[in-house]
């Protein structure tokens, strides 16, 4: 399903986006990422956060080396995935 958010454009990556976009439902964050970041995040974002795998294997989900952060859009399908989140 987040394959498929990233298809429609309904997601994105990168903490450093945060600030940027206005419509953010919720992110979901790689367990190993530095707790420097995970600081930085905390301080930007007040939404709901869930810590999902590691970075390495976030980022063979969409064929990148890692991803750290994802930033999931206010969309009926990231709907989905926040249920299955919160249903863990």
């Amino acid at each position: 399903m987040l394959q498929l958010s990233y298809k429609a454009r309904k997601l994105t990556f990168g903490y450093e986006n945060i600030d940027r976009l206005k419509n953010i439902d919720f992110l979901i964050i790689a367990s190993d990422l530095s707790e420097n970041t995970k600081r930085h995040i905390l301080k930007r974002f007040k939404g709901e956060i869930f810590v999902y795998k590691t970075k390495h294997s976030l980022g063979a989900l969409f064929g990148k080396k890692e991803i750290g952060v994802i930033i999931l859009l206010k969309d009926k399908l990231n709907l989905q995935i926040k249920d299955y989140f919160k249903n863990q």
